[in-house]
Order: structure tokens, then C-alpha cells, then sequence
């Protein structure tokens, strides 16, 4: 976690444009649904772990304006990135310092738990999922949006873009060739969907249903806690 913590803290500045840039916008899509997936099970008290600079946090409170928003990650700069949106758009959004293998809240705190793009990124991913269960409340779900593979022809433009376009225009835009290059890597670590899925329910979660965006670019899964 510390290594990813300082590579986002230097690349904070430029990574709400990057995102919608090297994602061609689609990530804003991926979020709205996201939240609206966790949001069909109601609830008004949130939390969005690895917020980074906040996006899933401001659109959980845009599809719910009275909720109650926790916004935690490990990134300092990001989290001041956020906290200047937040100001900025007059949104009351709580941000906290911390990590997901070690949440900061009581037990059974949380109607919901977002998580983007960030799963692949925590040094106990084991840990994490444990963590997000036990601060759930019983009847809460957990919603975790991450990449994935592609399959059939498209794999093979995904695979051109993904570990050859993205990382040098990524490097172009953010001088940080580190950043770039961890992205694909990482994704190619990280499991099936289908094997996933077995990791949240190992960690107690009683039933997980997911589906794919974009042509399985990403997907989103939903944890529920009983």
C-alpha cells in the first residue's frame, strides 16, 4: 500500500483528467451505475473506500442528496484534491486518512460500501473484503467496480490499448511512467470474475451477483451481507 500511496500522491493532480480520458468518458458511466446498483437496496449511510479524488463519494450524494458520505483513502494529495471538489461544489462529504484493511468505523456502521478501481490496489485484499463486512450493517451491501479482461476479438484492440497506448499517454500527460505501467500489470494479476466472486463470499458475504460493462472491460459486483 505505501509503495501505491506515494505513486497516487504524485499523480493526484492529473488523475480525474486522465481517468476520463484514457477511459474515452466511460468511467463516468461506470460510476453512475455502480451507484445506482448499490443504491436499489436503499439505505443512507455510505461509505466509499480508496475514494481518491472523491467522484463515486460526489455521485452518491448526487443520486441521493441527504445520504451520509464517508470518503477514506491512503493518498493525502488525493484526499486534498477531494476535499477542494468538495468545497468547490458545496457538497458536505467526510474524508478520512486510511486504509481498507484497517477501517476506522464501529462495527456494523455502513448501509453501503463502494469500491473503484481500487481492490487491485490494497496489500490485503483478503483483509479488506473481512473489513468491508464487518462495517456493514446486516442488511448492506457491498458494490466493487474493477477491471477486467475482455474476451474474443475485442480482446485483442483491448490488449493494444490497454499495455501499449494507455501507459505512454498516460506518461505523456502525467510525467509519471511508474503510474501507467502499473495499471495493466496489475489487472493482469487479478482474478476471474467468477473468482472473485469466491473471494467475497469466503469472506462471509452470503450472496454476490455481478455483471460486465463495455464489453467486459470492468465489472461490477454486489456483496450482499445476509
Amino acid at each position: 500500500m505505501f509503495k501505491t500511496r506515494y505513486m497516487f500522491n504524485r499523480i493526484s493532480q492529473w488523475y480525474d483528467l486522465l481517468n476520463h480520458l484514457l477511459s474515452f468518458g466511460q468511467d463516468i458511466v461506470w460510476r453512475k451505475r455502480a451507484v445506482s446498483f448499490m443504491l436499489e437496496e436503499g439505505g443512507d449511510h455510505f461509505l466509499d473506500v480508496a475514494t481518491g479524488t472523491g467522484d463515486v463519494a460526489f455521485e452518491i450524494l448526487k443520486q441521493k442528496p441527504d445520504a451520509k458520505v464517508f470518503g477514506l483513502d491512503p493518498a493525502p494529495k488525493m484526499v486534498e484534491v477531494a476535499q477542494r471538489k468538495a468545497f468547490k461544489k458545496g457538497k458536505k462529504l467526510f474524508l478520512v486518512l486510511g486504509e481498507g484493511e484497517r477501517l476506522p468505523f464501529k462495527d456494523e456502521t455502513f448501509d453501503g460500501i463502494t469500491i473503484a478501481f481500487g481492490i487491485r490496489n490494497v496489500e490485503d485484499r483478503k483483509a479488506t473484503l473481512f473489513e468491508f463486512y464487518r462495517v456493514l450493517k446486516e442488511t448492506g451491501v457491498a458494490v466493487i467496480l474493477e477491471f477486467s479482461k475482455p474476451s474474443g476479438i475485442f480482446r485483442l484492440i483491448y490488449d493494444l490499448y490497454f499495455h501499449k497506448i494507455l501507459p505512454i499517454v498516460g506518461w505523456i500527460i502525467s510525467r509519471d511512467k511508474e503510474a501507467y505501467s502499473y495499471l495493466p500489470e496489475s489487472v493482469e494479476r487479478f482474478p476471474k470474475p467468477s473468482e472473485f466472486a469466491k473471494e467475497l463470499t469466503e469472506a462471509g458475504f452470503k450472496r454476490v451477483i455481478y455483471e460486465k460493462y463495455t464489453l467486459g472491460i470492468c465489472h461490477c459486483y454486489k456483496a450482499f451481507k445476509s
